[in-house]
């Protein structure tokens, strides 16, 4: 598949490293912008080209430093999450008022705790088809940490958007510090639904699903033939 570049150096594609499906092939979605803006930074920020590097580390520290900031309180890190981000979500699911839409919202936190999953890193911490509960449950493997579960289980009883991020803070910082990657666009996705009552059922249950497969015991690799 060729790649074409805009005037900043990001790639037109709204599909992340391991999709297949071809360009135009489904419409815009939550999903698609915030993977695609995952997908550009990391690649920029882990590339060989040095002023695309340059620009990626930028973008991403004026994300952090937003990270337990709220939409539009720094100015600087909203205006990036808005030309990254919010120029690829569907018109329906832009805000009208004074607040960000419940996708906006989304976007922001994703990126902005993307930006500090992926600091220090030499592979890419955006993958796709890894949600939270599987990174976590992962998580949970590698550390036989007691303490893993109840931040999980704090965050999925979280009702407001403060609680909500100051524990996925916490769980990402522990998934930076162990090098466990996180589909991004999945996770907006799931905190979209999360802002919604009817639907934070679907995410705790996927998440419990999800968090329960990462703890079984992987097969032994088998070497030879029988």
């Amino acid at each position: 598949m060729t790649t074409d570049f805009d005037e900043k150096g990001r790639d037109t594609m709204t599909v992340t490293d391991t999709d297949t499906e071809t360009p135009g092939a489904s419409p815009p979605s939550l999903y698609k912008a915030v993977a695609a803006a995952a997908h550009r930074l990391q690649r920029d920020l882990l590339g060989q080209d040095a002023q695309r590097s340059a620009r990626a580390r930028g973008v991403m520290s004026r994300l952090r430093r937003a990270a337990a900031q709220q939409p539009g309180e720094d100015p600087r890190a909203w205006w990036e999450v808005s030309e990254e981000v919010l120029g690829e979500l569907p018109e329906g699911e832009l805000g009208r008022g004074d607040t960000p839409s419940h996708s906006e919202w989304a976007a922001f936190v994703a990126v902005t705790l993307f930006s500090i999953h992926q600091q220090s890193q030499a592979q890419p911490m955006h993958v796709a088809g890894v949600s939270l509960g599987e990174a976590v449950g992962t998580l949970r493997r590698r550390t036989e940490s007691g303490s893993i579960k109840p931040r999980l289980d704090a965050l999925m009883l979280a009702t407001t958007e403060a609680g909500i991020r100051y524990h996925l803070r916490s769980l990402i910082g522990l998934l930076n510090a162990h090098s466990i990657s996180l589909d991004y666009g999945r996770l907006a996705e799931d905190l979209r639904r999360l802002r919604t009552p009817a639907r934070r059922r679907d995410v705790v249950i996927r998440w419990g699903r999800g968090y329960a497969a990462s703890l079984r015991p992987r097969p032994a690799a088998t070497t030879g033939t029988e």
